[in-house]
């Protein structure tokens, strides 16, 4: 873990401390256990096929690599319009410094869709996962490159006794044993490494190859259009975290079904 994976962590660090000020960590763990159990992301994904991918359409303001993205961008309404395109599931991030999200945002996706939601932030506390099911989110990520063996099993297990499921993280087949070993379900090869914030997009055609077919594959980073999804297909791969692609867009909804491969008349 280096550089911004440093940074964001002590950010990230700081904000549990201050958040478990305003609410101790008892209160949080209550609030999250009498929260209703939210759609299941893992069966979602479970359901996508060659023919009928999924596609798991993101909320994203900003990024460290582009800088703002939509800072002005209608959460509510970009969660209608997903629904409406199709999308399999919402990730929405909730990371404030540098993708400028908030669980404010995760809350208001929850409340506007009946779609699985990600959480999607640098998670490594049990604070953080009680703050996702408190929210409404049926799923949260863990990065492999944040957490040692024993922590993402740890995480992983209290995500499953809440009623979620973990989304992991990986960026390469090093890191695939780590999730496997974790008896991860479902996980997103990301493209971009987070060390050094580049995008190669073989990685994860690349990593699918090693996959049983009881793990499901979620393609991350990189995807800008149909091409992109047809590539992943063709290495077994499903699912697809898109992101800056779909919020850039003028018609979310539209570009979704573009991703899907549903020509303008839905034919």
């Amino acid at each position: 873990m280096k550089g911004f994976l440093n940074a964001v962590v002590d950010v990230k660090k700081e904000e549990i401390n201050q958040a478990k000020i305003k609410v101790p960590l008892t209160a949080i763990r209550h609030d999250a256990e009498h929260t209703p159990t939210p759609a299941s992301f893992a069966d979602a994904m479970a359901g996508s096929t060659r023919e009928a991918v999924g596609i798991i359409a993101e909320v994203k303001k900003a990024s460290p690599s582009k800088g703002d993205i939509r800072i002005d961008l209608d959460v509510a309404a970009y969660a209608a319009a997903y629904t409406q395109g199709g999308a399999r599931a919402i990730s929405v991030l909730t990371e404030s410094k540098y993708f400028k999200g908030t669980l404010s945002d995760l809350e208001l996706v929850c409340q506007n869709t009946d779609l699985p939601v990600l959480r999607k932030d640098f998670i490594f506390s049990e604070y953080q996962i009680y703050e996702a099911k408190k929210a409404g989110a049926s799923a949260v990520l863990l990065i492999t490159t944040l957490l040692d063996p024993a922590q993402q099993a740890e995480l992983t297990l209290l995500t499953r006794e809440l009623g979620m499921e973990p989304l992991v993280e990986i960026n390469s087949e090093f890191e695939f044993e780590q999730a496997y070993k974790a008896q991860s379900r479902v996980v997103g090869i990301n493209n971009r490494n987070l060390a050094t914030l580049e995008v190669d997009t073989t990685v994860a055609k690349r990593v699918a190859k090693i996959f049983p077919d009881e793990i499901i594959p979620v393609e991350a980073s990189g995807i800008s259009g149909r091409p992109g999804i047809e590539a992943g297909i063709e290495n077994r791969i499903f699912n697809f975290l898109v992101g800056e692609s779909i919020v850039r867009s003028k018609d979310p909804a539209r570009f979704i079904k573009t991703l899907l491969g549903i020509n303008e008349k839905g034919d």
